[in-house]
């Protein structure tokens, strides 16, 4: 599906991130990048326009995050939510058509939110 394309994770834990990094890998993914933070995944805007998904967690009133992600759809980057804030629902605020996935992820789940996002940049 992503067929060795690179990825960008998004995640303060980074065990959860090596999760995430698995689960895409099983997807095609060849190349991870990994930011903490949504002020570090800014570092790495210049490796954005080979970035096939990104995934980034975000939380309620989290402005750095929820800008990252519109930064992202503005460089046509496909992108996928994680959460383990239940006060976030189907696509906040300005992204509705958003894919999140309530954490714990199931493998299915990302499987099914990555094929949803590629398919809407097309």
């Amino acid at each position: 599906m992503l067929n060795g394309q690179t990825a960008l994770v998004v995640e303060e834990e980074f065990l959860i991130a090596l999760d995430i990094q698995r689960m895409l890998e099983a997807l095609g993914v060849g190349k991870t990048l990994f930011a903490g933070t949504a002020a570090e995944a800014q570092t790495l805007q210049t490796f954005w326009p080979e970035i096939g998904i990104a995934v980034v967690e975000i939380r309620s009133r989290d402005a750095a995050a929820l800008q990252l992600v519109d930064q992202l759809r503005k460089a046509s980057v496909p992108t996928v939510l994680t959460t383990a804030d239940v006060t976030v629902g189907h696509g906040p605020g300005a992204f509705p058509d958003l894919t999140v996935l309530p954490k714990p992820i199931p493998e299915d789940a990302m499987a099914s939110a990555v094929r949803q996002a590629l398919a809407a940049r097309r």
